[in-house]
């Protein structure tokens, strides 16, 4: 899958044009899924519960 990146301004306007993300198939990886785990705040203190 190819995706195209794009850097937003906080009114959702493109402010720059990041290029192309290709992801390889999932039976390529190693892991379950091709895209990193989240960054936020949130998930990063481990509470992915419902909330």
């Amino acid at each position: 899958m190819t995706i195209r990146v794009y850097r937003v301004d906080r009114y959702g306007a493109v402010t720059q044009d990041r290029g192309k993300v290709v992801v390889p198939p999932a039976q390529e990886l190693e892991t379950s899924t091709a895209f990193p785990p989240c960054q936020c705040p949130f998930h990063r203190a481990g509470q992915a519960a419902v909330r």
